[in-house]
């Protein structure tokens, strides 16, 4: 197994200490991080950012040759990490086989060593896993909050109050799909520059408020568990294939075909995770690409609506606006004037 110690002063200091342990560089653009994997070692990337208000978004997106083990020791920051496995497989312990976990696909970690331990993240080589994780420095979360610590609910209050580490946590849990679909919005967007980490703010505290949700509730009573495994399944395939065919999805019977269920078993599905049809969610995924792509400022409306399926420019227009409450062509037009005042 290859292992990587690394002691980290800093949370910006893990991409860095990485790269030097890769031997290779990196790449940083307004506090985002990116490492690519070099290839005597394997494939993918490795990215992070940390916002100020505490919370640091890190995704794992790669192949090792061999089993990879990280060693995470914090020196002043004492973090709290919620681990969301997407793909792959991957190991949590805290030394010496201490609450080990193993995580697979749609699982999830709420994991913080106490003062004196490190936490081990170990995944097995030669196996693709697409792992992303928050990672919380609770001082300065704290110093985010508009009210008392006091104020919070119990089981919050004992997962943030811990400043000083001095208790370990290991919650494992299932997580459900719409925080999947949260990340891979964030790594489907186009938007660049400021705006981008912006988005990418606002999306991390989004998968966070889900997983404190679920958290609360417990496990046996989250949305996922009143269906059955291979009903999961078949949604979790049907959302695939929406992802990766958003300009020509077909019927809800087609879609119910594609999965391998019938058309209510799909509409219960749907409704049950997402709280919406399955038609409401197409709308939906089609609306939040049609804002990454305007956004962006490479394409103009017609071309944004040919390039999702869409039949009706001004139907389009009509549903951006009652989402948004802004019309495409406004979106375009202080994206034209933006980048004029960039180019000045």
């Amino acid at each position: 197994m290859k292992t990587y110690h690394l002691e980290l002063n800093d949370v910006d200091d893990i991409i860095p200490e990485l790269a030097n342990h890769f031997g290779t560089v990196y790449q940083e653009e307004l506090g985002e991080y990116n490492l690519g994997i070099p290839a005597s070692i394997g494939e993918g990337t490795i990215s992070v950012i940390n916002f100020p208000n505490g919370i640091g978004l890190h995704t794992y997106q790669c192949t090792f040759k061999e089993d990879t083990q990280f060693i995470l020791y914090h020196l002043k920051v004492k973090p709290i990490r919620f681990i969301y496995c997407l793909e792959g497989v991957i190991t949590s312990d805290f030394g010496n086989n201490q609450d080990t976990e193993t995580l697979q696909n749609h699982e999830y970690l709420i994991a913080a060593p106490k003062s004196d331990e490190t936490h081990n993240l170990c995944i097995p080589g030669n196996k693709e896993v697409n792992l992303c994780y928050l990672e919380i420095d609770r001082v300065k979360f704290q110093e985010y909050f508009s009210f008392d610590l006091k104020d919070l609910e119990p089981v919050f209050f004992e997962l943030f109050s811990d400043t000083k580490a001095g208790t370990r946590i290991s919650e494992k849990s299932s997580f459900s799909l719409k925080t999947a679909e949260t990340i891979k919005e964030i790594k489907n967007t186009d938007i660049q520059g400021f705006p981008r980490i912006n988005f990418i703010g606002a999306k991390a505290l989004e998968i966070l408020s889900y997983m404190l949700t679920q958290f609360k509730k417990g496990e046996n009573s989250s949305d996922t568990k009143k269906l059955k495994e291979k009903d999961i399944k078949a949604i979790e395939k049907a959302v695939d294939y929406i992802d990766t065919n958003i300009s020509n999805t077909g019927t809800v019977n087609d879609l119910a075909k594609i999965a391998g269920v019938n058309t209510n078993k799909l509409q219960e599905g749907f409704q049950s995770i997402f709280g919406k049809t399955v038609n409401e969610y197409i709308r939906d995924i089609r609306l939040t690409r049609a804002l990454n792509i305007l956004s962006a400022g490479n394409k103009n409306v017609s071309e944004v609506v040919y390039e999702l399926g869409l039949s009706s420019r001004s139907y389009f227009s009509k549903i951006f606006k009652e989402k948004y409450g802004i019309s495409p062509r406004k979106i375009l037009a202080r994206r034209t004037v933006n980048k004029k005042l960039e180019e000045n």
